[in-house]
């Protein structure tokens, strides 16, 4: 091949390279777009008033999008979520030896080495070390973070975290929303074991679905433990206290696989057992398969209790439209 045309080659793929990069990037820029989120929100007539915090992650506000990335990768690790909990607890100064609970020194060491280099902490001394932002209240925001991030990632999903709204009766803080598959996803996000779960956390949880209406909630627990033994309790005592006797019938908390459980294939109870993002898919699959486009209500507060007759209420009788979803409502 002579000279000229080596040139043309090269300028021709210099140019395939120039359109790929910009359809990247507006790939990139649809996806990182929360404006379809607030839209489906906007259509229920819920406004946002705050989204997308920085300032309470464990990461500094400014960090490069390629650390942001590895940063990413790291969190789907369930070893390197304990050590961030470890690390949050210790923030002002902790060593490797703080960091060992539920890792060997060397995986600590890694894992410091890499925060140290994207400057999420910052050495101290010889051996100490401390986190960059300061304080961090909680892993729970960062966390919320992970979820939104892979909804837009993995599931090309649109998505907000640590979403405030106005004028909503049970309270308008809520961890994630998305917009997947041109549904609304709710997703309640637990960093502490089951154990520090309340019941009224779960009510909440509810009662939230009630005003938001999503056609899929999630209660996400970042825990590899079972979720039969106080989760899914909480979950029949809460529907038991709303629809009484008939709520085993009508809104039965099912298993799913193993630790994934489901309320009508539209409200999920998971943990992080295993991996992450297959549990959600799991979940996500189900309600395509089982839970739309036409399926009973979901379990709002009909039966005894201080919100008797609310969820009725909302839903009105006969057949109701919702974000193009046509269902039956129980009359």
């Amino acid at each position: 091949m002579d000279k000229d045309k080596i040139l043309q080659e090269l300028r021709s793929l210099k140019k395939k390279v120039r359109n790929l990069s910009k359809e990247i990037e507006s790939i990139k820029t649809s996806l990182e777009d929360p404006s379809s989120v607030e839209k489906m929100l906007k259509m229920r007539r819920i406004q946002v008033f705050r989204k997308n915090p920085i300032d309470r992650l464990f990461f500094p506000p400014d960090l490069p999008a390629f650390y942001k990335t590895r940063f990413y990768e790291m969190m789907k690790k369930y070893s390197f979520r304990l050590i961030l909990r470890d690390m949050i607890k210790h923030q002002d100064r902790f060593r490797i030896q703080d960091l060992t609970h539920y890792c060997s020194s060397k995986v600590a060491k890694g894992y410091c080495d890499l925060l140290c280099e994207m400057e999420a902490i910052i050495k101290m001394g010889r051996e100490g070390f401390r986190t960059f932002v300061s304080p961090l209240y909680s892993f729970g925001p960062t966390l919320e973070w992970f979820i939104a991030e892979m909804f837009k990632r993995e599931f090309a999903s649109p998505a907000i975290y640590g979403v405030n709204v106005k004028k909503t009766p049970s309270g308008g803080d809520y961890d994630v929303i998305a917009s997947w598959n041109r549904r609304l996803v709710y997703v309640e996000v637990k960093s502490s074991p089951p154990k520090g779960v309340e019941l009224s956390e779960v009510s909440t949880f509810l009662s939230r679905i009630e005003d938001l209406l999503p056609e899929v909630a999630i209660l996400f627990n970042d825990t590899q433990l079972r979720m039969k033994d106080k989760l899914v309790v909480m979950f029949e005592e809460e529907l038991e206290r709303r629809h009484g006797g008939e709520s085993k019938t009508l809104f039965p908390v099912q298993r799913l696989i193993e630790e994934l459980f489901h309320v009508q294939h539209r409200i999920f109870i998971v943990n992080s057992k295993r991996d992450i993002m297959e549990n959600f898919q799991i979940c996500l699959r189900d309600h395509l398969r089982y839970g739309a486009p036409s399926c009973s209500p979901l379990p709002l507060s009909t039966g005894p209790g201080p919100d008797r007759g609310r969820g009725r209420q909302a839903l009105g009788r006969g057949f109701r439209r919702e974000s193009g979803l046509t269902e039956r409502v129980r009359g």
